[in-house]
């Protein structure tokens, strides 16, 4: 039924449990499964890159996506390596709704499973809610995970 999962993954509490879900369903259908993590830096992050130390200023943006990227992956991926459930790591920066969207299209991705609340607080205003621009722009049945 589900031969490529799609796990969308911010390291929050949700986000593991919709991971916990995702190895579930992989178990079960013998689904083949990605784990996307994305950066998006904030527009605040993003003027820096029209000082003049522009380059310096990014690759400190892209460090520190880097290094959320591995934190993300190694909480996530031990979720999976628990449950014996081979998983390919999906690092990307972009804006969340639309990096997840393009991804489960180019994976083609059958189901696109995440938590329903990573973020709060500032970041939330400025983004908006992930889960529901996912679930309203996916080409494929999305599970939002409480």
């Amino acid at each position: 039924m589900y031969n490529q999962i799609l796990v969308c993954s911010d390291g929050s509490e949700t986000a593991l449990r919709a991971a916990e879900v995702a190895a579930e369903l992989a178990l079960k259908f013998q689904s083949k499964i990605s784990v996307i993590s994305v950066f998006f830096p904030t527009p605040l992050m993003a003027t820096f890159g029209e000082a003049p130390e522009a380059a310096a200023c990014m690759d400190t943006i892209m460090s520190i996506g880097d290094a959320q990227h591995t934190a993300i992956q190694s909480a996530t991926g031990k979720i999976f390596a628990d449950h014996g459930v081979e998983v390919t790591q999906l690092r990307e920066f972009g804006h969340p709704v639309d990096t997840i969207v393009n991804a489960a299209e180019t994976i083609h991705a059958d189901l696109i499973v995440l938590g329903s609340r990573g973020m709060n607080g500032f970041k939330a205003l400025l983004l908006g809610s992930i889960s529901d621009g996912v679930l309203h722009h996916a080409h494929c049945p999305t599970l939002v995970i409480r």
